[in-house]
């Protein structure tokens, strides 16, 4: 028998409750194919996630009730509120920018795309200051790192939404960090545009193969239960221990001859977590790869397109693709020191001068070196060395090069680089080593003077 031909929209593209087969795997690659735009319209998203605190419960874990409290905070209306039965889980800030819930609580902040660096301040700026109203008013307070500095995994609050009841069970089984990667770990992200099938090839190799030494650069959570861990990222480790089928370096990263085919091909033999139904998400497909639910369907459960869209979305990959780039091996950190990331991968991602020597520069390593890698620049940051790369002088390079894109693409923009110039280029330092340093030194090993030091809001 045929396969059922797939509905579309009238512009031939499926709609996402349309059904899809294994004949319909071009279209996920036409899918990212339509994210290219040229250079003029190309734009940056900033991703911001912070952990919550309650003042007046010796600093527990702010719970659902609190959060919810907190992004209702930044609703103009009841219309900006988005909810899942019950719970508060997203609202818009009346600036096209919305706040969202990680599974611990953990608040994010998701940027609508700006054309400019200062614009991405301006709303980042915005959010802060609400966010310090809203703190202030209710007695809590919130801290910008890559992992809980203060409370344990059976301290966590877990928010109560829905996907995450069907994630939680699956992902403990895939790895034993898997819910401190949940419910103790915070980024900060870059998301930004291609062009040509070329362009996001090296774009996606670029991201995928430095990220080692972007989580290096940005390594900020060196703190665990209140005390140093071992680990200049404590999040990057979490992420090293959750789910391998799903995170790291994707095989299709290690190979030069990357093209969107590639993903998609990687993506499809990547186990699902859920599917979406009427308003549910089912466990039933959990472990199957997608190719094989493309071919056979689960439980009297036959695939739609809205499903690749939501497979897409539990790949964690360091660099992941979507209808952009997602850059995703930062640390959470304070604001200065965000807008220097954005700065740093534009700088590198948006001159095409910059670009290539990037992709020169960024380590070809097999997977399991490349593994390696990873694990050494969260253990030791900028100290890091393996398989011949030494990362500080990459980095190095990496924020000279960043410097001279940007004053090619963006010259006003090469300011926001200035921290990292002197971080990196003259200290040899990352925010993890600060942090340690004050803690040996005039902290006095004290976790408050730290928690203090974090403080965003």
């Amino acid at each position: 028998m045929p396969a059922p031909r797939t509905p579309t929209k009238p512009d031939g593209f499926p709609l996402l409750t349309d059904p899809v087969t294994r004949e319909s795997e071009p279209l996920f690659v036409e899918n990212l194919l339509r994210g290219e735009k040229p250079p003029e319209e190309w734009m940056c998203g900033v991703e911001l996630e912070l952990f919550g605190y309650d003042r007046a419960r010796e600093l527990r874990r702010l719970d659902a009730g609190q959060v919810q409290r907190v992004l209702a905070g930044f609703a103009p209306s009841s219309n900006d509120m988005v909810y899942e039965g019950g719970t508060l889980i997203e609202t818009g800030d009346g600036h096209k920018n919305r706040l969202t819930v990680e599974p611990g609580g953990q608040v994010e902040f998701s940027g609508a795309p700006q054309r400019g660096l200062a614009g991405a301040e301006r709303e980042l700026r915005r959010f802060l200051a609400r966010l310090s109203e809203i703190a202030a008013a209710n007695d809590l307070t919130f801290l910008a790192a890559g992992f809980d500095p203060l409370r344990g995994l059976d301290e966590q609050r877990w928010f109560p939404k829905m996907r995450y009841d069907v994630m939680r069970p699956y992902l403990a089984s895939r790895g034993a960090r898997a819910w401190d990667m949940m419910t103790r770990t915070c980024t900060v992200q870059a998301n930004l545009d291609y062009g040509p099938p070329e362009d996001l090839r090296k774009k996606f190799l670029v991201g995928s193969r430095l990220a080692p030494v972007v989580t290096a650069v940005f390594a900020n959570s060196p703190f665990e239960r209140g005390r140093p861990s071992g680990w200049k990222s404590t999040r990057a480790a979490a992420w090293l221990d959750t789910d391998p089928d799903r995170t790291g370096l994707p095989p299709c990263a290690v190979s030069d001859d990357f093209a969107p085919a590639s993903y998609v091909n990687y993506a499809l033999d990547v186990p699902m977590i859920f599917a979406h139904r009427g308003g549910r998400y089912l466990g039933a497909v959990s472990g199957v790869r997608f190719r094989d639910f493309l071919e056979r369907g689960r439980d009297g459960l036959r695939p739609v397109f809205g499903d690749w869209a939501d497979h897409l979305t539990t790949i964690f990959t360091d660099a992941r693709l979507k209808q952009h780039v997602e850059l995703r091996s930062a640390d959470c950190n304070d604001l200065e020191t965000s807008l220097a990331l954005q700065a740093l991968w534009k700088g590198l991602m948006y001159d095409e001068a910059a670009l290539d020597e990037a992709l020169r520069l960024g380590p070809r390593l097999a997977a399991e070196e490349a593994l390696a890698l990873r694990e050494r620049a969260a253990r030791d940051g900028l100290a890091a060395e393996h398989a011949g790369v030494r990362v500080l002088p990459l980095a190095r390079e990496l924020v000279r090069l960043a410097a001279d894109g940007l004053s090619r693409v963006a010259p006003d923009e090469v300011r926001y680089l200035d921290v990292l110039r002197q971080r990196v280029l003259v200290e040899g330092v990352s925010p993890a080593d600060i942090l340690l340093r004050n803690w040996e030194g005039r902290w006095h090993g004290s976790v408050e003077r730290a928690a203090e030091y974090l403080r965003v809001a």
